[in-house]
């Protein structure tokens, strides 16, 4: 019996470091345990079972379901299978809530990608201290340069779009259009002008400024290294910065309100700019609409971030209570985990404020708290503070009527982290997942809700 035990054993690590497809990974027992696979006070979603057998009997046009989180949010994977879930069940009402991460200098969507000239401030909420303006993104993105362009490419999935809206605090100072021509926004290395001084040679110029004599023979077209004291070189920085490569014509979008904009048939290609000179312009993100019947969906995540990160700032709560949420989705907790000291006391004291803050705004419907997903410090040591506080964090639902998944438990807690990393479902710092690993997640998050619904129904 013994060796049979252990045969079967190592059969299944055998299975998962060889890669198995979703339907095999989702009954594998060393990565995910069923028995925990359900929601915890399922009948909090009542309003929300409601309103998705109105919208399937077509009493109701669309429903709106917003995920806030951190860094598993933030990445694209575990917000878009949940997305498509959700779509591929109840119709496509949108793509939701978009936002230039690689303009703020961090990771994005890979359907949308951004791209943009002029100097933009980019501070994360987990990054301030308060006193910057941060909103629906959980990020503070704003420039004062009147010239910017921002490009915006809409990736082939994304073809039944037809409305944009700009969130801003002023979105009046913000147009989209359409350019006679493509790719207006092309990257070009950057360099800084230098006064050549007395004593001054092109090998300690490049020790200088951390360059080297070729490129900056390269940049300045020199055939040898005759420098003269008054002499202007240009030195090469390093860096690269988007610049307009050409004159274009540019054909404004309609708008009624100055917010919703209509996209035509076919444009995978548009551009954000001024639409008159402003002392600041102020970007919280743009919602991306199909106007069909469904399910819009809106993935709000920054990296690192925690709950106390979120209550710094009221107007994110604001503008989240203005998308009318019909369920609110948090996935938090991974970060709290790592911080060292925090306590679960903390924990409980941020949720509270958290929800005090949606509580506020009226926002007191279906809400759906997940615990975070295994991990590991260092690479090497089992987090069992996550274990812990995902337990903490289903008895904080169970008292403030929110419904609970626990990820974490579904996941085999922290202590399977090995065999998700030997299965190639997750990153090398063993805290974030690949494609697949989130996919796995939010395939049998979905199916949970499903099974709740269905029994809403009964």
């Amino acid at each position: 019996m013994i060796k049979s035990y252990i045969f079967l054993w190592f059969s299944l690590l055998t299975l998962i470091s060889h890669g198995q497809q979703i339907d095999d990974l989702q009954i594998n027992p060393l990565l995910i345990d069923r028995s925990f696979q359900e929601l915890k006070n399922p009948l909090v979603l009542n309003d929300f079972f409601q309103k998705l057998q109105e919208l399937e009997s077509g009493n109701r046009s669309q429903v709106t379901v917003i995920q806030i989180g951190d860094s598993h949010v933030q990445g694209p994977y575990f917000p878009q299978y949940i997305r498509q879930g959700l779509q591929n069940k109840f119709g496509n009402a949108g793509r939701g809530f978009v936002f230039p991460y690689r303009v703020a200098g961090t990771n994005g969507a890979v359907d949308v990608k951004f791209k943009a000239s002029g100097d933009w401030k980019a501070v994360r909420n987990v990054k301030s201290n308060g006193g910057d303006d941060v909103g629906l993104s959980g990020i503070n993105l704003e420039t004062t340069d009147s010239d910017f362009l921002m490009e915006i490419n809409l990736g082939e999935t994304l073809e039944d779009l037809t409305e944009i809206k700009i969130v801003s605090p002023h979105p009046e100072r913000f147009k989209l259009s359409l350019a006679d021509k493509s790719d207006l926004l092309q990257q070009v290395n950057t360099n800084k002008t230098y006064k050549v001084a007395p004593g001054d040679y092109l090998g300690k110029i490049a020790a200088q400024f951390h360059t080297s004599v070729q490129k900056i023979q390269q940049v300045n077209g020199m055939n040898n290294a005759n420098l003269r004291a008054g002499q202007t070189l240009q030195i090469p920085t390093g860096s690269a910065q988007n610049q307009i490569m050409s004159n274009t014509s540019f054909t404004d979008l309609t708008s009624v309100d100055g917010i919703v904009y209509q996209i035509p048939p076919r444009v995978h290609q548009l551009y954000l700019r001024p639409a008159q000179k402003e002392s600041k312009y102020l970007l919280d993100g743009l919602l991306l609409s199909t106007g069909k019947k469904g399910v819009n969906f809106h993935g709000i995540g920054v990296n690192g971030t925690k709950f106390s990160d979120y209550n710094m700032f009221p107007r994110f709560f604001d503008q989240i209570a203005a998308l009318n949420p019909d369920l609110i989705i948090i996935s938090l907790g991974t970060n709290e985990s790592f911080y060292d000291p925090y306590t679960e006391e903390k924990l409980k004291s941020a949720m509270d404020v958290f929800n005090r803050e949606m509580i506020k705004r009226g926002m007191t419907g279906s809400v759906l708290l997940t615990s975070p997903p295994p991990s590991m410090k260092n690479r090497q040591q089992i987090n069992y503070t996550a274990t812990a506080y995902a337990y903490e964090m289903g008895v904080f639902a169970n008292l403030n009527s929110w419904a609970f998944y626990d990820l974490h438990s579904v996941s085999k807690t922290s202590n399977a982290m090995p065999y998700w990393y030997d299965a190639n479902l997750t990153s090398s710092d063993k805290i974030h997942f690949l494609e697949k690993g989130y996919q796995l997640q939010a395939l049998l998050l979905v199916e949970s809700l499903f099974n709740s619904y269905a029994d809403y129904k009964k």
